[in-house]
């Protein structure tokens, strides 16, 4: 079936039982100048959601390193289910081990991830530019950051994904 390239399921869900599938997550991650400002580094967070299978993981990687990109975890698997409900996508960047910052919230409609070509959904996450600077106006740029990653459907939290990605920003 994977090297078919698509997939297709036919029919209804029974009454009061749902159809599920399996999902992967893949994180990405990008340093790059700004188009505004050339001095300005800009950190984004990719997460591209994609069918459970091979042949769709090796063209996402293809496409995202071409991208220059890089994977910053491997895919995470999840469950979601036909249930009318969004898919909610949150990250939090880590400031310490008792601190956060929302860096986003998206809310998806179901039939994007249950379309034949979801596989193309890219959500792109800015990281704010953390820089400390102290009293001597040196600038010290953080080489890792820690982000937690939150999918999934209001109504099924036990099929919920919680992840936690280090990123070595000086790759």
């Amino acid at each position: 079936f994977e090297s078919m390239g698509a997939y297709g399921l036919i029919g209804e869900s029974i009454l009061n039982h749902h159809v599920s599938k399996y999902i992967q997550m893949v994180p990405f991650f990008n340093r790059s100048s700004s188009e505004i400002n050339s001095n300005e580094i800009v950190s984004t967070l990719r997460l591209r959601f994609l069918d459970a299978t091979s042949d769709a993981l090796e063209r996402c990687l293809t496409e995202e390193f071409s991208l220059q990109n890089y994977l910053c975890d491997k895919p995470k698997q999840f469950i979601i289910h036909d249930y009318e409900d969004q898919i909610c996508i949150n990250v939090d960047l880590e400031l310490s081990s008792t601190s956060r910052i929302n860096i986003g919230y998206k809310e998806i409609p179901l039939n994007t991830f249950w379309s034949t070509r979801f596989d193309r959904s890219c959500f792109i996450f800015i990281i704010p530019n953390l820089q400390m600077n102290n009293e001597h106006l040196t600038t010290t740029s953080i080489d890792n950051l820690a982000m937690h990653i939150d999918v999934y459907q209001p109504t099924m939290l036990d099929s919920a994904l919680h992840t936690r990605l280090c990123v070595n920003t000086l790759s």
